[in-house]
C-alpha cells in the first residue's frame, strides 16, 4: 500500500500548514453512506486545495460570508467550484438550486483528486504536467485512491485522456456518447465516466456545462444496458 494514500482513498502528503495538501474523499462519514459516489478528476491545484473550508466554516451567513467568494475564504473560485458543486448536488439531489450554502455542503458529500499534487501555475503548464504524470510512481498515487474510492460516477475536468488502457480501460466495452464535439461520455452499467471540459472553461454557458454534464448521467442511469467494467465491480 502506497503510505500516502490512506484505504479510504484519502492523500495527503504528510506536511502541516502552507506546505500541506490532501484530496480524496471530503467527508468519508458522509460519503460512505452515499448510494451515488461521486469522484472529480481535475488536473492540478494552484494554490493551497482544500475545498473543506467550504463546509468548515458554520457560521457563513452570521458573518455575511458567501462560500465560493474568494475575497472571504481564500482560495476559493466560484468559476470553478460552483459548477462543479451544482453538479454534484442536482446528481444527488435530483433538482437544482440557488444557494450557495447548500450548493457547498454538497461538495462534503463527494471525492475531488488533482492528478499533479504539486500546484501549478495559474495557467497549466501542459510540459511541466505531462513530465509529472510521466513518472511511474506519480500515477500510482491516483491511481490507488480511484480504487479505494470505489466510485460509480466518474466526472473529470477534461482529465480522462491521461488514463491509460492499461490503467483503466474504459473504452472496450463502452456505450460511448458525445458531450460536446470533442468530449465524450463512456457508459457501463455499474460505472459512468463523464468527461467534459474543465468547469472553468469559459467557452461554453455555467447553465449549458451544467445541464449537459447532468443530462449525460441521467441517460446513463435510465439505459444501463452495457456490460459491467469488471475493474468496478467493487463487491467481488
Amino acid at each position: 500500500m502506497l503510505d500516502c494514500v490512506d484505504e479510504f482513498g484519502h492523500y495527503s502528503n504528510g506536511k502541516v500548514g502552507e506546505n500541506s495538501y490532501e484530496d480524496g474523499i471530503m467527508n468519508y462519514d458522509i460519503f460512505k453512506n452515499e448510494t451515488t459516489k461521486i469522484l472529480w478528476i481535475l488536473r492540478e491545484t494552484h494554490g493551497k486545495f482544500n475545498p473543506k473550508k467550504w463546509w468548515g466554516d458554520k457560521d457563513y451567513k452570521s458573518k455575511n460570508m458567501n462560500p465560493f467568494d474568494g475575497k472571504n475564504k481564500t482560495g476559493s473560485k466560484r468559476h470553478t467550484w460552483e459548477s462543479v458543486a451544482r453538479i454534484c448536488y442536482q446528481i444527488l439531489n435530483g433538482e437544482d438550486t440557488n444557494d450557495d450554502y447548500k450548493l457547498a455542503s454538497a461538495l462534503e458529500r463527494v471525492a475531488v483528486l488533482n492528478l499533479r499534487k504539486t500546484p501549478g501555475e495559474k495557467k497549466v503548464n501542459k510540459k511541466e504536467f505531462d513530465q509529472y504524470l510521466k513518472i511511474k510512481e506519480n500515477r500510482e498515487i491516483f491511481l490507488a485512491q480511484i480504487k479505494r474510492i470505489k466510485p460509480n460516477v466518474i466526472i473529470c475536468g477534461n482529465t480522462l485522456n491521461k488514463i491509460k488502457k492499461d490503467e483503466i480501460d474504459f473504452r472496450t466495452g463502452a456505450r460511448k456518447k458525445q458531450l460536446w464535439n470533442k468530449n465524450s461520455y463512456y457508459c457501463f452499467s455499474n460505472v459512468v465516466f463523464i468527461n467534459p471540459y474543465h468547469p472553468s472553461n469559459t467557452s461554453i454557458g455555467k447553465d449549458e456545462y451544467v445541464n449537459t454534464v447532468v443530462k449525460a448521467y441521467k441517460d446513463w442511469l435510465a439505459t444501463k444496458d452495457t456490460e459491467n467494467l469488471q475493474a468496478f465491480d467493487w463487491e467481488k
